[in-house]
């Protein structure tokens, strides 16, 4: 790069004035493409991975309306084997299902859905960054015929598998009837009914616990897909940014030294450029 700048300087200082006009339109020209395109890839990435929020979050929905209804329906197999368990040992017995059974329906939910939402992140983001290279070498090919120089080749590459962190911690169940108003109830009612009653609140229970860890899974999968989203629009945003402002430079310092050789204003030069 630091050849093309000095080799960029001296075409402007000794190129006719004609021709100095022209490349500075040429190349602002491209500046302003690139950055075009760069705002038309940004909105891409956030459309599509916007998009991808929105399928977690019908796949998180339906796992949770799935998994409400195995595992009551656990709680009521188990019901209907254990007729002579009492109220008390039916509930930790319950407790213990509940339990087991979100740790293990999470752990293989979670794995599926981490492994189907990265999948479709680095899809997204492989198919974006093949526009964004095609895209910079364009204009890498403009900068090329407009200066006669090669130019140094942007490197643009992104893995969101390195910073993918999404987890899902399974909430433990953990609630047990303290309300008085149960503890009055039961001493009034039959064993029967206890065991009723203690198979209603489990189940009542379930629904509440799942949707916790869901709405957990949820968050922490749209928080990984909003952070690639930033990722990659603060990487695209400064994408060529550099090479810009050093030919920029060169530009300039070749007037500079135009102007200097040829005892015409530096002020003179630039309101030429803009007429």
């Amino acid at each position: 790069m630091e050849k093309a700048i000095g080799i960029i300087e001296k075409k402007i200082r000794d190129a006719s004035w004609e021709d100095v006009k022209n490349v500075f339109d040429t190349f602002r020209h491209l500046a302003a493409t690139l950055k075009q395109d760069k705002e038309n890839i940004l909105y891409l990435i956030e459309d599509k991975l916007g998009m991808l929020c929105l399928k977690a979050k019908e796949m998180v929905k339906d796992f949770e309306e799935k998994e409400i209804q195995r595992t009551k329906q656990c709680l009521h197999d188990f019901f209907g084997k254990s007729p002579d368990t009492n109220s008390t040992v039916l509930r930790n017995e319950m407790q213990k299902i509940i339990k087991q059974e979100i740790g293990k329906g999470f752990d293989v939910f979670q794995n599926d859905f981490e492994r189907a939402i990265l999948k479709n992140m680095q899809e997204t983001v492989d198919h974006l960054l093949r526009h964004t290279r095609d895209m910079i070498r364009e204009f890498e090919t403009a900068l090329e015929i407009l200066f006669e120089i090669p130019m140094g080749q942007f490197e643009y590459s992104m893995d969101i598998y390195k910073d993918g962190n999404f987890y899902c911690i399974v909430q433990e169940h953990t609630t047990t009837s303290g309300n008085k108003f149960h503890s009055i109830l039961h001493s009034f009612l039959s064993q029967p009914a206890r065991r009723k009653l203690v198979l209603h609140e489990m189940i009542s229970e379930i629904a509440s616990n799942v949707s916790s860890n869901c709405d957990r899974i949820l968050c922490d999968a749209t928080s990984g897909i909003c952070a690639t989203i930033e990722y990659y629009t603060r990487q695209l945003k400064g994408l060529g940014n550099d090479p810009i402002a050093r030919i920029e430079q060169a530009m300039q310092e070749g007037i500079t030294q135009r102007s200097a050789e040829n005892g015409i204003s530096k002020l003179v030069h630039r309101k030429l450029l803009t007429a």
